[in-house]
């Protein structure tokens, strides 16, 4: 006779293991199905996280890679403006460390995790789900969660449509020279409705850097390109080998749950639009998932009508901040070389990093986006783009 869990997850990033984690705390058998051998690998994270998530797993000493004080935001022409790190610790994450010990704590609570467990089916019925290993073996619970990032492979048990606008990265990480602040470039020529970021960090005595593109379009051939920058090419200590590629979500899918299924993390679609950064919006629908799951198990009712509860909670928390980053994206992307700079020069100004000071959090974006919109020199670039 085959055992039924409590719930299934499939995928072991962060929001699958704090899904389970939470669960778990909560005494019920969750298991979680990851494809890879190892917990942590591939990267497919930069890993830029604040204070904030400590909200909901304190980062461990081990898993941190640097802590920046500022960010620089280098336009086409070389014009700069610093944003300084209003007091939120920002963190550049050993995701493979944060992952491991996710996972950990998850078994210390009393779930499972099964690696190099790829799930090649999944069935639903009005009593419990299924899920069909590539090795064969049946698992059954009274619920799955869908936490496999942007492969999308399971979402036609949500009968929703899959997010509406998604960009293309390509990142490495490459021994390079000692340096501390972050550095994000931006021009249309570079990364088309997107951006290009540095990041330094240390792994032991090393000095590293984490290179990257978000755009639409080849992010590998834009990445060469910018990998090539005599500016960028010169603090390189070895030769770049094959980036690692991926689809990003910047909307979430039509539909997050059905009858005993949930979507959380980019299963969802749920990223920053701005940013790219998915890690704390995976962890903040992982925990309103594991809410509405806990309800809904004791209950002993999964339908969708119950578990719609989850998508209610997610979209009251983020929606505001996904249509206002949504929105401002838009403008951002209309941009020619020319008004990057005098969008750079603007926000370097007094009067803009005063705004950007009091008002820019970490994690929510839609305060000082509206409030440096107010701002006639930035206004003024950003509605002829919108305009155009």
């Amino acid at each position: 006779m085959i055992a039924t869990h409590d719930v299934l997850v499939i995928g072991a990033g962060p929001a699958g293991l704090y899904t389970a984690l939470r669960l778990a705390e909560e005494g019920f058998d969750a298991v979680v199905l990851e494809e890879d051998d190892e917990i942590g690998t591939p990267t497919h994270c930069t890993g830029i996280v604040s204070a904030e998530t400590n909200g909901f797993y304190k980062i461990p000493d081990g898993a941190v890679l640097n802590r920046p004080p500022s960010c620089l935001l280098i336009s086409p022409s070389g014009l700069i403006a610093e944003l300084t790190d209003p007091d939120e610790q920002i963190t550049v994450l050993d995701r493979a460390s944060f992952d491991r010990a996710l996972a950990a704590s998850v078994k210390e609570a009393g779930g499972k995790i099964l690696t190099g467990s790829r799930v090649e089916n999944v069935r639903t019925s009005h009593k419990f789900v299924e899920a069909v290993l590539a090795r064969g073996e049946l698992l059954r619970a009274k619920a799955l969660v869908l936490a496999c990032g942007v492969t999308f492979r399971f979402h036609a048990l949500l009968h929703a449509r899959l997010p509406p606008s998604s960009l293309h990265t390509a990142q490495i990480e490459l021994a390079g020279s000692p340096a501390n602040k972050l550095e994000v470039y931006v021009g249309r020529t570079l990364a088309p409705e997107g951006f290009a970021w540095l990041v330094p960090i240390r792994r032991g005595e090393a000095a590293r850097l984490k290179i990257g593109v978000l755009l639409r379009g080849d992010a590998r051939a834009h990445l060469q390109k910018f990998l090539s920058r005599p500016s960028i090419s010169s603090r390189l200590r070895e030769e770049a080998d094959e980036p690692i590629r991926r689809l990003l979500p910047i909307a979430p899918v039509t539909k997050s749950y059905a009858d005993r299924v949930v979507a959380v993390g980019d299963a969802a679609g749920l990223t920053k639009p701005v940013t790219g950064g998915g890690i704390f919006y995976s962890l903040k629908s992982a925990q309103l998932a594991s809410e509405t799951l806990v309800e809904a198990l004791l209950a002993n009712d999964l339908s969708a009508a119950r578990l719609s509860q989850y998508e209610f909670r997610w979209r009251e928390h983020l929606m505001p901040e996904i249509r206002t980053g949504r929105w401002f994206r838009e403008l951002l992307a209309g941009l020619g070389d020319e008004e990057w700079d005098r969008l750079i020069a603007a926000l370097a100004s007094a009067e803009v990093q005063s705004v950007i000071k009091r008002e820019a959090r970490f994690n929510w974006h839609r305060s000082v986006i509206l409030h440096v919109l107010k701002q006639p020199g930035i206004k003024s670039i950003l509605l002829r783009s919108f305009f155009r």
